[in-house]
């Protein structure tokens, strides 16, 4: 069991407010970035994480079955987003906001000379836009935040499995991307990583 979830279980059962002010420390940033990830406004993230915080407050007593309070918390989050931009209609999936993932591609000016740099951004650019808006949400989630595939799955609504076979195709496609633009596979990879952070 995750130590969250410990704190979660802590939180549920005793009422400790200590364990809850571990759970929002812990989460408060990657809530955020993940927010912005997806392309809604700073204010829009921060009263989403606010909103979601107290609602897990104030509900703990409905919310006995929740294990993994970590994926429980993202889900809740991206949810709130969502119904704070309008998105959020009774008949519409969560899969519905196409188009809102978004990365962006930098470069640390020390990685490469800068002659290279601006034909690396180029390629790398060309293969963040040929991942579909779900793909980056998983290689955000899984890279950035580092969540397990099952947290994954349960954030995105999917099966567990669907989550490790997208990941393994990324990466795959990756490896091919690489290999066609002449790039080593660990160069690309991290500035895979490295734009995630923009």
């Amino acid at each position: 069991m995750d130590s969250l979830d410990l704190y979660w279980k802590r939180f549920k059962e005793k009422g400790d407010e200590r364990c809850f002010s571990v759970i929002y420390n812990r989460l408060v940033d990657d809530l955020f970035s993940y927010g912005i990830s997806m392309g809604f406004q700073k204010e829009n993230c921060k009263d989403a994480i606010q909103d979601t915080f107290y609602k897990l407050y104030v509900s703990r007593e409905r919310l006995q079955e929740v294990q993994n309070i970590t994926a429980y918390i993202f889900r809740m989050f991206k949810n709130r987003l969502l119904y704070i931009k309008g998105l959020h209609k009774e008949k519409e999936s969560i899969e519905q906001y196409a188009d809102t993932f978004s990365i962006q591609v930098t470069i640390l000016d020390d990685l490469i000379d800068s002659e290279k740099k601006e034909l690396v951004k180029n390629k790398i650019e060309r293969m963040l836009n040929s991942l579909s808006d779900n793909q980056k949400e998983v290689v955000y989630l899984k890279y950035m935040i580092g969540l397990q595939h099952r947290e994954i799955a349960e954030i995105l609504g999917i099966q567990e499995d669907s989550a490790r076979k997208q990941l393994h195709r990324i990466i795959k496609k990756l490896r091919d991307f690489s290999s066609e633009n002449n790039l080593p596979e660990e160069l690309a990879l991290t500035f895979l990583l490295l734009s995630l952070f923009s």
